[in-house]
């Protein structure tokens, strides 16, 4: 693990269920990784249950006991988790479609089992697409809320001139009482 100093670490937290394999992981880690970053280990999706809000990338091997598939298990975790990607280590030759099935749920990497080579990269490029992606999201979000405000302020000042205008056609038709509303002013 790596921690430089006055640098918040990338908190990864490796869902996997064989600790051999999460020893490889760690290692490619400590000896490849350019940010500070520390990990977690899960060996069940109810732990990660209780980790998920602490993360900010998960390294998911989606074949472990409890659950009939791979598949299965990335659902269950991916509907724990907003804006944290999820890296999916898939074995060579996926025959079951597993990979591309994580990718069109939205997995933001696979990573072949053994290859760790790549996970380095894997890692730093899903942080900035979810990085670029929540930028994206909350300026939105920011120029929503502004647009709902000018649409409130423009529907206000149109109720707003609508009762003035009922006042003066009011008063055309001969009817030159105030409104209770003008009588406040």
């Amino acid at each position: 693990m790596s921690e430089a100093q006055g640098v918040t670490p990338i908190r990864i937290l490796i869902v996997n269920n064989d600790s051999d394999e999460v020893k490889v992981i760690n290692d490619w880690l400590k000896q490849d990784m350019r940010v500070p970053w520390s990990a977690n280990h899960c060996v069940s999706v109810e732990e990660v249950r209780r980790r998920i809000n602490t993360t900010d990338l998960v390294v998911l091997k989606p074949e472990m006991s409890g659950f009939e598939t791979p598949k299965e298990i990335f659902d269950d975790i991916d509907d724990m988790v907003f804006e944290v990607p999820i890296i999916v280590l898939t074995s060579e030759g996926d025959d079951k479609g597993l990979s591309t099935y994580v990718m069109e749920e939205g997995a933001a990497d696979i990573v072949i089992r053994g290859q760790f080579s790549r996970l380095i990269d894997a890692i730093e490029f899903a942080l900035i697409r979810q990085r670029i992606a929540t930028f994206e999201r909350q300026s939105k979000d920011t120029e929503s809320s502004k647009h709902s405000y000018t649409q409130r302020a423009l529907q206000n000042e149109n109720l707003a001139r609508e009762e003035r205008h009922q006042q003066i056609m009011r008063m055309f038709a001969g009817d030159y009482a105030l409104d209770q509303h003008d009588q406040k002013k």
